[in-house]
């Protein structure tokens, strides 16, 4: 087969979310598969990250960069040489037309739900654009049963069109004692006293009421020290042999409509609890992890939840949203909590310090996380693509 594939949502620094999923899917399917060719198509230069070309993988770039999808790349589709037996995109958007049949990626439809957590520019497109993306669909993939649920429910598809990839996690690297260290002094850190949240900082991820919640387990830390160990040190004000309660440290880049998650901390006057690391690598992204009391995900809308598992990964254990997604991907393997009472989660916080808790739960999330990987999810979109030639060979099209 010869392959087509936006790599544009790949091609980027600072990769999260669909960039990440795009990222890691291209590079599994690189090193999975030798037989099929493939043409990845940009509007920049490829980065140095992503593969090298060779026989079967090349990349095509061209521009004009705006509106890419709508115009320059239907535009290149219907004007070269090679003649494709499919488009995939790792996003929402396939080309505006194609001449080729085509698959997007549907990684949710929580725009449909929460349209005001999106810019009218990104609604308008992500409403319009991923309606026809999948009217003129050949086949479609996405990361969970719940979105495919979504999906059939709200515009009204064939089951059988719908496939789920879910999302890999990769294998944790080694990171020495020594560099972890230093990327927690880094934050102002100690190692088990904070708590986790890691993602982009966007209104579905339910910041602001992590941190009130935060607030409340705060109150009640000073009333009641958790009767677990706490680290005791100089610094900031405190007198050596006081207890510093956990921090909360809110790892991600800013997304969108993230204002109320920074006046949050002001209005409850948190300043010196809460951490922003903005981006974090690779290194400092596992440390955060590996090092946590526990990872908080209070997500009001979800397609899958990767943090989840890659924090079940390295076991350490989760507080999610009791959401669909989060109880189709965690499973019993962590706490759950209502995304909007305060002192559910508060509550959840002081009880997941207890060892046993911790204990139990690390073990069944790393058994849990084991079974996502990338190599998993890039064999789910190949079995796609090979429907999609086989479909065509029926009827005796190339």
């Amino acid at each position: 087969m010869i392959i087509g594939i936006d790599g544009n949502e790949a091609n980027i620094p600072n990769k999260v979310g669909v960039g990440q999923y795009a990222f890691k899917l291209l590079w599994h399917l690189y090193q999975l598969d030798n037989k099929n060719t493939y043409y990845i198509y940009l509007k920049e230069e490829p980065l140095s990250d992503l593969p090298k070309p060779r026989k079967n993988w090349q990349y095509k770039v061209f521009g004009p960069a705006k509106l890419w999808t709508r115009i320059a790349l239907p535009f290149h589709l219907y004007t070269q040489k090679e003649k494709l037996n499919l488009f995939f995109s790792p996003s929402h958007y396939s080309p505006s037309i194609s001449p080729f049949p085509t698959i997007p990626t549907i990684h949710d439809i929580g725009y449909l739900q929460f349209q005001n957590q999106f810019t009218k520019k990104d609604l308008y497109q992500l409403i319009n654009w991923t309606k026809e993306s999948l009217k003129k669909s050949s086949q479609i993939i996405t990361v969970s049963q719940f979105s495919q649920n979504e999906i059939i429910k709200t515009y009204n598809i064939n089951p059988n069109k719908i496939h789920i990839a879910y999302n890999g996690v990769d294998t944790p690297p080694k990171i020495d004692s020594k560099t972890q260290q230093d990327i927690l002094s880094s934050y102002n850190l100690q190692p088990n006293n904070y708590y986790l949240y890691l993602g982009t900082l966007k209104p579905n991820k339910n910041i602001p009421f992590l941190i009130e919640s935060y607030s409340l387990f705060l109150e009640k830390y000073k009333i009641t020290p958790c009767p677990v160990k706490v680290h005791r040190y100089p610094g900031e004000g405190r007198k050596v042999g006081e207890a510093f309660p956990p921090k909360l440290v809110i790892a991600g880049k800013k997304g969108w409509l993230f204002e109320e998650i920074f006046a949050t901390v002001k209005k409850y006057q948190i300043e010196e609890h809460v951490v922003f690391t903005d981006f974090v690598t690779e290194n400092q992204k596992w440390t955060l992890y590996q090092n946590a009391v526990a990872s908080v995900l209070p997500s009001t809308y979800e397609g899958f939840g990767i943090p989840a598992i890659e924090s079940m990964k390295v076991g350490t254990p989760v507080i999610v949203s009791d959401i669909p997604p989060f109880r189709e991907v965690v499973q019993n393997c962590g706490l759950f909590i209502n995304p909007s009472d305060t002192n559910d989660l508060c509550q959840k916080m002081i009880e997941i310090k207890n060892p046993k808790i911790r204990q139990e739960l690390s073990k069944l999330g790393i058994t849990q996380a084991d079974k996502f990987s990338w190599d998993s999810t890039a064999k789910s979109v190949l079995q796609v693509f090979q429907k999609i030639r086989l479909n065509r060979s029926k009827f005796g099209m190339k």
